[in-house]
Formats: C-alpha cells, structure tokens, sequence
C-alpha cells in the first residue's frame, strides 16, 4: 500500500518536516517522489496479464457447456414440455364452443395450486382455463374522461352586435333616459314668396318631451362553496351559463320587447309599418321589397337617413337565398345584403318578417355591461352557500323623431302579392 509523505517521513526517522533546512526539504520531496515512482511500477509489474482472444473464448465455451449440462437447466426443459403439453390440451378443449371463464374464476378454482406456485413449493405449470377479457376487473375506473362541458344552443342574435351603444354614467339621472323632439305630425312648414307689401306665411313647430327608463334584466343561482372550489371547471360554466340566459332574453327584448312600463321597446314596436303598393313588378322578390322600403325611407328624408341594415331571421333569408329563375338558376349567390345594406340575421325575428334602417338612429344605452356578482342571501352564510348572480340594465331608444328612419314588414309574402299587383 502506498505510503503518504507523513508515513514515508517517519519512516526516515523525519518527525517535523517543517522544521528542515530549504535545501533539505528539497531533497526529502524528491526521494519520496522516487518512493511513489518506484511503488506504482512495482503495482503495475504484479497485475495479472489479460487473457488472449483464443483464452477468453474457450472460457465463454467451458462455461456455457457447464450451465447446459446442469441439474437446473434440465428441470428448466421440463417444464417447458410439460407447458406446452398442457398449451395443446387447452386449445383442444377450446374448440368445444365453450363459454369463456372469467379469470378471477380460474384462479378461484385453482387457489391451491396458484398458492404452491407462488410459494415455490411446487414447479409445475398451473393451468388457468379462461379468457382474459376487460370484464374480468369488475370495478375498473379507468377511461378517458372529456377534460370540457357539452355546450347548449341558443338563437343566434345579431341586432345588438351592430347598434351603437352609450354607456350611462353613475349621477342623478334615477335611471331615466330623458330627451326633447320634434313632434313631426304637427308641423307646418308654411314657407312661401311674399310679394312686395304682402304678409308672411306663418308655420307651426312643435316639441315635446320624452322619457325612457332603463331595464333591469338579471338571473342567479345558488351554489354550495364546496361546488366552487372542488369542481372549478362546472363552476366556471354556471357563470357562463348565467350570463347567456341574461344576453338571451336581452336580445329577445331587443326584437321583440313590447315597450310598455317596465320593459324595453324592441325593433319591431319602434319601427313604423311598411305597406306595399300595387306595382306590377314581375316576379317580386325580398330584393325588390327591400328596394322600395329604402326608397320609401329616403324620398323625403334623404338629407338625414341612409338605410344600410336589413334584419329578418335564417328561414327569411332562405327565401332570399333560395330564389331561382326561370332557368332555376339560383339569382343570389352567397348574398349578404341588398344593395348598400347589410343583411343582419337575427333568430329573434318572426319568419317572414323583416325591417329595413338606418342604424345610426337606433342606439342602446345601458348602464354597464353584463355584470357578475357574488353574494350572500338569508342563511347562506351559516349554510356555506353563495349566490351567483348576473345582471344587466339597458334601453334601446329609436327617438320619436327617428322612427321614419325604419320600416318593418310583418308579412312579406302579402307584400310581394301587393308589388306584384296590377295599380289600380
């Protein structure tokens, strides 16, 4: 074993190295360099010379030949044929067209055998005479589980994406939308040439005031605070869920609200009816009977209006769309609008029904957007529950001085009949 510089010193007879001489340290650390020099070439001349190529391949023989020849390797042998006997006989016994044995109920009916296997007490082959199937782990909770939520449907809006919208800020207002008009039925414009000496026309204008309240729509849900914290992904849906039943019924009364106290006055109560003349336009279709709304609009109030949205349902549209000549020949290909208006489908609307107007003049306010709060209702705090809620407030206001803006048609069929007509 090789000595360390301190073990090799005391051998010298050197108890305090550092106390030496310069030049003696300098030789003492060269002579115990020779020790270390000397030491390895004598380690390396002990080692044990590698065997040749030829030697270490008549071992690799010698040892095979042992383990073929062993106790062990014969019994390994036998087993082996006696398996593949006991392989033969299964099979065989499978052609009978048996009913497969659940392997729960091989093993059952092989407890001790499986038991000696396992033990070591026996070497032989335990035959179990069942299928394996998938059925065989009664309880089995595995399967690939969905990480999302089947989705809902529900009619497809579209008015309230395109209107302007004038967001109502906090202050003294009480919720009410309040604004002065013309009240155009009333007017005389009496405007004339006077002659010389002669009395001036006199015409008559008319305001009146207008007040409109905002609308509170809202939904809620109770939930437990263990649903909201132990199923984050159903939680997060409620939310969702809330929030299109509040945009759902917003965008119905956008459509269809009737107008009276306490609800909003939609598109279809604001707009003025449109009622068809006898034209004798050939083959008259909802091209043509947008064509003359628009034109009705802008005859004598073209310095304000300019028509460019058409709103009806899907199944209204398809009369459109599916529209042929006399050569079936489809007439409007992929159309989404009429002219300079934009086809705006909303599913709120009735089937053959449509407006046409200007936009510009048809605006909700709304105090906020879709709100989402959480709260505390009667004993929900002792009883570890919440409330969401979801809510809304808004209008949507075409000013009494801006409904000739907008034309509606409740019966489109009747009125192609009409343009189709012979004027009288």
């Amino acid at each position: 074993m090789l000595k360390t510089l301190k073990e090799w010193l005391d051998g010298e007879g050197v108890s305090d190295f550092s106390a030496q001489t310069i030049e003696e340290k300098a030789r003492l650390q060269k002579e115990f360099l020779q020790y270390v020099s000397e030491s390895l070439k004598a380690a390396q001349a002990g080692m044990p010379k590698a065997p040749t190529e030829e030697e270490a391949k008549a071992t690799l023989k010698a040892t095979i030949k042992s383990l073929v020849d062993s106790q062990e390797m014969k019994d390994f042998a036998t087993r082996i044929t006696e398996a593949e006997e006991k392989a033969a006989q299964a099979l065989e016994a499978g052609k009978g067209g048996d009913k497969p044995v659940m392997l729960h109920v091989a093993i059952k009916n092989q407890r001790e055998e499986v038991q000696n296997l396992v033990k070591g007490i026996t070497a032989k082959d335990v035959v179990l005479k069942a299928d394996t199937l998938r059925a065989s782990i009664a309880t089995n909770p595995s399967g690939y589980f969905l990480p999302n939520i089947g989705q809902l449907g529900v009619k497809n809006p579209g008015l309230y994406d395109v209107l302007p919208k004038i967001p109502v800020p906090d202050g003294n207002h009480q919720g009410v939308i309040r604004y002065v008009d013309w009240v155009e039925a009333d007017i005389v414009r009496s405007a004339a040439i006077v002659a010389e000496g002669g009395k001036f026309p006199e015409s008559t204008a008319k305001f009146k005031g207008y007040s409109k309240e905002l609308v509170k729509i809202g939904d809620s849900l109770p939930v437990s605070d263990e649903f909201g914290t132990d199923e984050v992904t159903a939680a997060a849906e409620l939310e969702m869920f809330l929030d299109t039943n509040v945009s759902t019924v917003r965008d119905l009364a956008l459509i269809k609200g009737a107008g009276t106290a306490g609800t909003i006055e939609g598109l279809m109560a604001a707009a003025p009816a449109y009622t068809a003349a006898q034209e004798s336009i050939v083959a008259p279709n909802i091209y043509d009977l947008v064509t003359r709304m628009r034109t009705d609009i802008t005859t004598g109030r073209g310095s304000k209006y300019s028509p460019d949205i058409v709103v009806m349902n899907d199944n209204t549209a398809d009369d459109l769309r599916l529209g042929k000549d006399a050569n079936e020949n489809y007439m409007f290909k992929e159309i989404s609008g009429i002219g300079s208006m934009t086809i705006i489908i909303d599913n709120n609307m009735d089937d053959n029904a449509l407006v046409v107007g200007d936009r510009r003049f048809a605006r909700i306010y709304e105090k906020y957007g879709v709100l989402l709060s959480r709260g505390l209702v009667a004993d929900q705090f002792v009883e570890d529950m919440e409330t969401i809620k979801v809510r809304t407030r808004l209008l949507l206001l075409i000013r009494a001085a801006d409904k000739s803006g907008f034309l509606k048609v409740t019966d489109v069929d009747a009125a192609l009949v009409l343009l189709g007509g012979t004027p009288d």
